[in-house]
């Protein structure tokens, strides 16, 4: 589905900003969102000075609006103490703000065009780079971030006038500087350098033709299944597919018993679905089965993708050595494990989201090996 990015318009500001609401609205106490407060940040005041200073973008699908996002130039000041690695004056930056995506509208790779939007306007501004943060508990747009090409510049206490000092994530991408042209850098030809590749890395949960790849999260917990904990692992990895382009259809909750959880392989296998993320029951627990259910399932296992995660998450705590996570395809179904945290849960599977899209497009035929 095609998403045009434009500048955004005085017609455009109320439905805009009750998209803001609605992302408000859905946040909870604790939970890994943006922790935004409506009326603070983002402020109403804020947007309509942003729009009149041309510097308030929006993405429109089916003549709906669906996203927005500001992207401004200049270096924000509560950047000044970060050690940024791309070499950059502060009025050859720009700055993502307020990046924000209709709940209806998510799964169809909605945010990381988005990104990549902002990343040739920028560039087609003369910019040579462009920078934006999140806070560190925000997994969701940390993944979507990584996944589209972004580095991470540090992870530093940054001041804001709504929560205070809070622990973030500082992002930045390389532009390779590159002149102004003519148009408005959004609805025109993706630029060249960083931009391009911004472009072309959110699109990884894309299959033939654009269509995302469909998946299905199960999370594995028997507190969970009782009742006695919510389930905060598999709204994670939902949220975190959606913003990589995929296409969730579906999410299950099953006890730690390896026949419920090898029907429930089985049937997403059965049904087509293109990947399947399962969290939890991967430690040593004598209920820890998951790897096994799934062993037992699959015909075909895929061990470079946990090896990948296991490295991955062992520079960030040695205890990642003792997950047994494993990885499998059953017909042209793959299967990956993923510990039982979300903050672990995320983690492990950013780190092998883009080399999995091209794998699913070789199992289903959509891509040619090597």
């Amino acid at each position: 589905m095609a998403l045009e990015v434009r500048r955004a318009t005085a017609g455009d500001l109320e439905p805009l900003w009750g998209l803001y609401a609605a992302s408000c609205a859905r946040q909870v106490p604790g939970d890994m969102g943006p922790d935004w407060h409506m009326g603070v940040y983002p402020a109403r005041s804020d947007m309509e000075g942003r729009l009149a200073a041309g510097e308030l973008y929006v993405g429109e699908q089916d003549g709906a609006l669906v996203a927005g996002m500001v992207v401004a130039k200049g270096e924000d000041p509560i950047y000044a103490r970060v050690p940024w690695r791309v070499p950059a004056a502060p009025d050859e930056v720009a700055v993502l703000h307020l990046l924000v995506v209709d709940p209806a509208a998510r799964g169809r790779g909605v945010g990381g065009r988005m990104v990549a939007a902002a990343a040739r306007v920028a560039r087609q501004a003369g910019m040579r780079a462009l920078h934006l943060d999140t806070l560190e508990t925000n997994v969701g747009a940390i993944a979507l971030y990584k996944g589209c090409g972004l580095s991470v510049a540090c992870v530093m206490p940054v001041h804001y006038e709504d929560i205070g000092d809070a622990s973030t994530v500082l992002f930045e991408l390389a532009l390779d500087g590159g002149a102004a042209d003519d148009s408005d850098g959004v609805a025109g030809a993706a630029g060249a350098g960083g931009a391009a590749k911004a472009d072309a890395a959110c699109r990884k949960g894309a299959g033939h033709g654009g269509e995302p790849f469909s998946v299905e999260v199960i999370t594995v917990s028997d507190r969970s299944f009782r009742g006695e904990r919510p389930d905060a692992s598999g709204p994670a990895l939902v949220e975190l597919a959606e913003r990589h382009g995929y296409r969730v259809v579906a999410t299950r909750l099953v006890p730690d018993e390896r026949e419920r959880i090898e029907a429930e392989l089985r049937d997403a296998a059965a049904r087509g679905v293109a990947l399947v993320l399962t969290t939890g029951g991967t430690g040593f627990s004598p209920r820890d089965v998951t790897p096994e259910a799934t062993a037992a399932v699959c015909e075909r296992m895929a061990p470079g993708i946990p090896e990948a995660m296991r490295a991955a998450s062992l520079a960030i705590t040695p205890k990642a050595c003792l997950s047994r996570e494993v990885a499998g395809i059953v017909g042209r179904t793959l299967v990956v494990n993923l510990p039982g945290s979300p903050k672990a849960a995320v983690e492990n599977v950013s780190a092998v989201i883009g080399p999995i899209a091209h794998g699913l497009g070789i199992l289903r035929g959509e891509a040619l090996d090597g």
